[in-house]
């Protein structure tokens, strides 16, 4: 069920100025609940934008449109530091001969799909390294004063999808080095492979994907990360960014039969009306949707089993192995072997 707010919220966003008023009737806008559902969905910036851009002012009360205003001035200058810093970052890590590219937010900033920077809401500086500069990187930020709270283990069968997060305490925004775009049951969906070109291209200034990729990244988040895949989840920053993407120059039609994510995703959003793609399935293949669907969030559960990827980690990994039997050794207790295993190698 889509609420009012919601629907009227899609229309300044998504449709031309003649038809905000599709499906609404302006008087039964709770504007408080308007309010809170864009914050949710981190939007008001947007939203301040489109309502100037669509001259549509007047339909609200002066105190939400200057509340909007200043979310949107603090967002905008809080993006223009967010370019900057990034820019330099970019120049500190190619002069250690660190290729690089950006990704998510600063990646669609940076390929400026947006009219306004202030459109979009950023948390970090996140890009991605090859795994081979993963020691160099680290040393460089430290010597750099970013610095992190955690440290990433070197007893591990899996690859981290990023280093630790780290500040700068002379910078404005965090930093997020990624050495892989998603956690390590996902990978055979999407991996770091997908940017072999785009590392290969050695260019010597700030690099981002192209927006295919982008495109891509946007889905596999939403669907993967952010649980849109098993919760039917929905997420209008999402949304927002596959739309100023020019999602049909970005999306390969073909593809949205063979890949469920993307299938899910704009069957998940087609309530809206905001893209307009033809994706309805046969019953035959709905069926197999769904049993596809099952066998996939099954196998997330078994991902989520610590016990499970303790086990695996033990027969792939020889250090890990010889420390745990060493430990069970010297502190033999009545508990069984794999409890005895799981709750040292969590403390």
């Amino acid at each position: 069920m889509v609420s009012i707010e919601e629907k009227f919220m899609v229309n300044i966003l998504y449709r031309s100025e003649s038809k905000i008023f599709n499906g609404i009737d302006i008087s039964t806008v709770n504007f408080e609940n308007l309010i809170k559902l864009a914050s949710s969905h981190l939007m008001l910036p947007a939203l301040y934008f489109n309502i100037n851009k669509k001259n549509c002012s007047y339909l609200f009360p002066d105190d939400f449109i200057e509340y909007i205003k200043n979310i949107f001035a603090i967002n905008k200058a809080r993006n223009e530091i967010l370019l900057t810093e990034a820019k330099e970052l970019s120049e500190l890590l190619f002069e250690n001969n660190i290729n690089h590219i950006f990704l998510k937010g600063t990646a669609l900033l940076l390929s400026n799909i947006f009219e306004d920077i202030g459109e979009r809401m950023i948390g970090d500086i996140d890009f991605i390294i090859k795994h081979k500069d993963e020691e160099k990187v680290e040393k460089v930020l430290e010597k750099n004063n970013y610095f992190g709270r955690h440290s990433v283990s070197s007893l591990r069968f899996f690859r981290p999808k990023h280093l630790p997060r780290r500040i700068n305490k002379n910078k404005k925004i965090a930093i997020e080095p990624h050495l892989e775009l998603l956690a390590p049951g996902w990978r055979g969906v999407f991996n770091s492979k997908e940017l072999k070109n785009d590392f290969k291209k050695g260019v010597k200034t700030y690099q981002t994907p192209c927006s295919s990729f982008l495109f891509n990244h946007c889905i596999y988040a939403i669907q993967i990360p952010d649980k849109g895949f098993f919760t039917s989840h929905h997420s209008h920053r999402s949304i927002y960014d596959i739309y100023k993407l020019d999602y049909k120059k970005s999306l390969r039609i073909k593809n949205i039969k063979k890949d469920i994510f993307i299938k899910h995703f704009f069957l998940t959003t087609d309530k809206f009306e905001i893209f307009d793609i033809q994706i309805a399935p046969s019953a035959f293949r709905w069926h197999c949707d769904k049993s596809f669907r099952l066998l996939i969030v099954l196998y997330s559960r078994l991902l989520k089993n610590n016990k499970l990827s303790i086990i695996i980690q033990l027969f792939f990994n020889n250090e890990l192995r010889e420390l745990a039997l060493n430990k069970i050794t010297y502190h033999y207790s009545n508990k069984t072997l794999l409890n005895y295993i799981y709750k040292w190698l969590i403390a």
